[in-house]
């Protein structure tokens, strides 16, 4: 018999089985015949030989892990050219990331991308269906699949962009211990990791099988003024076009010292403000370090400066599956479990303290009322006092998570019938506490009271240490709240033949899951009760949605070239039950959505495919019954837009516009009980060619249309648009200084269209070179179509293409992984590159004035061009014995910065854009395997 290549072996299962992308895996492959045996493949549920699937399956083998150099799962999977739009690390850093990693197929979003764990979901991190990647233990996976076709058809109703499945390892293995220490060349960010794994017995000998993998990693913090490039809000840069020097300013208002607001009513009786800062005032009109003078007397505190623009985090996990044959049934037993406690610390800037100062306290009579005139002085009616507790430290935030995954289930074969089912339990449990950093309101206006504490004298740093000790007495730390999201479920298939076609046996499958999934939030005292300073209280939810669904997947052999398979599905949504009010919010919803796949053999090295299909996905809970409530302060600085300049001057909320001066806004969130399901549309096209015996293509052009999709509006669009969105704007009140001030809310609406169409390729040659094998890949995405409506309409299309949009986002359109990795027995060297293009950056307006010309406050209207970002990598691996491995490597070998950006929404990080590039900067790593 003559034996298959290893290039000739891999593009026959991908011409047969459709698996597009698959091979940098199935090169890694021997070149050994193995036996056929029939599996399940991401997206389908008939059982079968694994080269007659018909799927655009991404396929990523352990080696594959191996060479990409990361510690974690989020690294991976983020890396990879068909992910955007998923939530990274830093953005908890004030962004309400909430400690949470997602992945994000074709930029769709991550409430499109359905994660599995062994072809089972797991509980969510949210209220709906988006799966915290930090949950997940690299160490025990074996591959990953991910399908970037919409399988709604199949799993369920939140698969539109595609599936994520991380296969577990298990069987009989070794003890093998994996350690690896990552430092960057710059200060901060190391990381390590390690893990011990070994499988016990052999099901076909043993009659049983059990793998155990105990894994534990943690990544050090990163502080902003560590890099260069993020260590100031107050950033100088020059005009490309003209060479103007300039800067873009992103601070706050509540400086250190202290400015003060004072209303006052004039000679005419009408309602004035005075903004100062006695500290600059006192120093010849020059704020103290760290701030900036601005026009209206107050001075802008640099915030950004304090922050950390990565994380601190640490995962411990154990992990376990096992299977246990049942006689001489045909069927064996099988379990997952899984554990996890991961822990991510935020750190933010100093506390933002607003507070109200009498006329009767000392130190407005020793700081304020020397710069009043007689006029002001007269007519005062507050005193609003805005700060930065500095001497208190960073706000310190740490989301602790544990995560349960249990599945026990029955798989076999019996009357002809492949039949596997299952019950889960999954359980992700969050507890957000706060390390230090709030003022307690009493125990804060105590102080004040007391006179012994001094706003307005000492600049960053400088507070004498009495005073910082009482200051930091008032502190908060503890348990602020705990979110619990509980999964229970239960699923079956089946597969069998059914007739004969031409091209063999005709195949279906038919199957049905029961999910009921819980959300439930505990607030502690300190948040129902508001005892924080400047909080506003939040309450207790417990919601509750069940789901049922029942599919049948037929395929239909056509011919020995064409192979055709059609599946279709049900799903009932129900309505949320509100637990603690004991009703129900919004309505049920319920769709059929249907998916139709073929494939062609056009020619012995050119295969043809194509699959369209429906989706449907109903909001979460939270989007549905959520109730208003506070959402921190927005990301951006803005002018107040409810102004006559704006034709807004009529709008009843027009008067909190009174002061001139630009800043942060609060921020309320909530739900909307009208809220109707989203539905999709998706199509593809593609094919995988063998040009010669050494290369091999493969193509796919893909489009998803959804309409009515559930968002809010961006908080830049609102106050780019305010007369369109005058409805999201409301009041918030402030306690600590008895006033009301502007504020918008973030409600989900149903804001139209969206369509998003692109191409995934992968071009891979294969050669033998010296003693071993140069395989070179290039893979990617081009994104052909990226646009929304604008939220509240059907008609006005916007994108995002290339560009910061009025989502906050930026879609790219070219992604694009390229790598050369020449292996034998002893070595394996890599190098990779990882691009993405430019775009265009957000538009800052004069009107918001968060760029000014340079030694002024003269506002200036720009918009940068944001160069392309391309980083290399390099590894090599050792294997001086069979059973050990040395691995070392560098990311970013050429210490590439990340882009400068004017982004100022979202989360914390100034001067560039934490979601599409790395602030480490060129990293080293040495890792080791042992097996024994």
């Amino acid at each position: 018999m003559i034996k298959e290549t290893i290039l000739s072996r891999s593009l026959r299962v991908m011409f047969a089985g459709g698996l597009a992308m698959t091979l940098g895996h199935a090169f890694a492959q021997e070149a050994t015949e193995q036996p056929m045996q029939r599996v399940e493949i991401t997206g389908s549920s008939i059982k079968r030989i694994a080269a007659e699937s018909s799927l655009p399956v991404q396929s990523f083998s352990q080696k594959d892990i191996k060479k990409s150099g990361v510690t974690t799962v989020t690294d991976f999977i983020q890396q990879l050219p068909a992910m955007q739009g998923f939530s990274v690390a830093a953005d908890s850093v004030g962004g309400g990331g909430g400690g949470v990693t997602t992945a994000s197929i074709h930029d769709i979003g991550a409430s499109y991308t359905l994660v599995l764990l062994n072809g089972r979901r797991v509980a969510p991190a949210n209220s709906g269906t988006t799966i915290d990647l930090n949950s997940i233990p690299l160490s025990a996976i074996e591959r990953v699949e991910v399908l970037t076709d919409g399988a709604s058809a199949l799993y369920g109703a939140d698969a539109i962009a595609g599936v994520v499945n991380f296969i577990l390892k298990k069987g009989a293995a070794p003890w093998e211990i994996n350690a690896k220490y990552s430092s960057p060349e710059k200060a901060g960010g190391k990381s390590n990791s390690f893990s011990l794994s070994k499988g016990f017995g052999d099901l076909d000998e043993d009659g049983y099988s059990v793998f155990v993998s105990l894994s534990h990693d943690e990544q050090k913090q990163l502080k902003a003024s560590q890099r260069d490039f993020a260590k100031s809000g107050m950033v100088n840069f020059t005009d490309p076009k003209n060479g103007k020097a300039l800067q873009f300013q992103n601070g706050s208002t509540r400086a250190i010292p202290a400015n003060a607001s004072i209303d006052y009513n004039d000679a005419k009786g009408e309602s004035q403000t005075v903004n100062l800062n006695p500290y600059a005032l006192a120093h010849g009109n020059k704020c103290a370090a760290n701030n900036v003078a601005l026009d209206d007397g107050q001075c802008l505190y640099d915030s950004p400066s304090t922050i950390e623009i990565n994380p601190e985090s640490s995962r411990d996990s154990l992990f376990s599956s096992g299977s246990l044959k049942l006689g001489n049934s045909g069927f064996k037993a099988f379990f997952d479990a899984a554990y996890t406690e991961a822990k991510i610390t935020a750190r933010i800037a100093p506390y933002p303290a607003d507070f109200s100062l009498s006329t009767s306290s000392p130190l407005f009579s020793k700081y304020l009322q020397p710069y009043l005139t007689p006029e002001q002085l007269a007519g005062v009616t507050s005193v609003a006092v805005k700060y930065r507790l500095y001497e208190m430290g960073n706000r310190g935030y740490e989301y602790g998570t544990k995560a349960t995954h249990l599945v026990a289930g029955l798989d076999g074969a019996a009357y002809g019938w492949d039949i596997n089912g299952a019950l889960t339990y999954s359980r992700n449990k969050q507890e957000q506490k706060y390390l230090s950093g709030f003022p307690l309101a009493d125990k804060f206006d105590a102080l004040l009271n007391s006179g012994s504490f001094d706003p307005f004298a000492y600049p960053q740093g400088s507070m004498p240490q009495a005073m910082r000790d009482q200051l930091n007495a008032t502190g908060f730390s503890g348990l602020y709240n705990t979110q619990t999201v509980v999964m229970k479920g239960a699923d079956a298939h089946a597969s069998r033949p059914v007739f004969e076609l031409a091209g063999g046996a005709a195949m279906i499958s038919v199957g049905a899951d029961y999910r009921v999934t819980s959300f439930k939030t505990d607030q502690e005292d300190v948040a129902e009760k508001a005892l924080i300073l400047f909080d506003s209280p939040v309450y207790d939810n417990h919601y509750e949605r069940a789901n049922t669904g029942a599919f049948a997947e037929l395929l239909l052999p056509i011919s020995k070239k064409w192979e055709a398979t059609v599946s279709g599905r049900f799903d009932n949504i129900g309505a949320v039950k509100d637990k603690i009010l004991g009703r129900e919010i919004g309505d049920s919803a319920s769709a059929g959505t249907y998916k139709v796949s073929t494939k062609y053999s056009a020619a012995k090295n050119l295969m043809l495919r194509a699959a369209t299909g429906t989706g449907f996905r109903a909001a979460s809970m939270q989007e549905i019954a959520g109730p208003l409530e506070e959402f921190g302060v927005t990301g951006g600085s803005y002018s107040c837009p409810l102004t006559a300049a704006n034709g807004m001057a009529g709008h009843p909320l027009a008067k909190y516009c009174a002061t001139p001066s630009r800043g942060q806004f609060e921020v309320f969130q909530g739900g909307n009980p009208d809220l109707k399901p989203e539905k999709s549309k998706q199509w593809s096209i593609g094919a995988v060619w063998e040009p010669t015996s050494t290369t091999s293509v493969a193509i796919d052009l893909w489009n998803v249309e959804i309409r009515d999709q559930v968002t809010s509006v961006s908080e830049g669009l609102i106050f780019a648009n305010p007369a369109k969105y005058a409805n999201l704007f409301t009041t918030k009140h402030i306690a600590s200084t008895g006033r009301d001030v502007l504020a918008i809310k973030l409600l989900p609406i149903n804001i139209g269209k969206v369509e998003n169409r692109g191409i995934d390729y992968d071009f891979t040659q294969k050669i033998k070179l010296f003693d071993g094998r140069l395989t070179n890949r290039l893979a990617g995405t081009y994104l052909l179509r990226s646009r929304y409506t604008t939220p509240g309409t059907d008609d006005q299309w916007e994108t995002s293409l290339n560009q910061y949009g009025s989502n906050d986002k930026v879609s790219f359109r070219n992604i694009i992984k390229a790598s050369t990795s020449w292996e034998n027995t002893q070595w394996t060297h890599t190098l990779s590159a990882n691009y993405r293009n430019g775009y265009t950056d957000k538009h800052q307006s004069a009107k918001d004035c968060a760029v000014v010309i340079a030694g002024t406050q003269d506002c200036y209207d720009i918009t940068l061009e944001v160069p392309s970002y391309t980083t290399f990598d390099m590894q090599s691996a050792f294997r001086p014995l069979k059973n050990v491995e040395i691995t070392a490597g560098v990311n970013n070998l050429f210490d590439r910065d990340p882009p400068f950006s004017l982004r100022n929404t979202g989360s914390h990080q100034i001067g560039y854009n934490p979601s599409y590039s790395s602030a480490l900067g060129r990293t080293f790593y040495l890792s080791g395997s042992y097996k024994f």
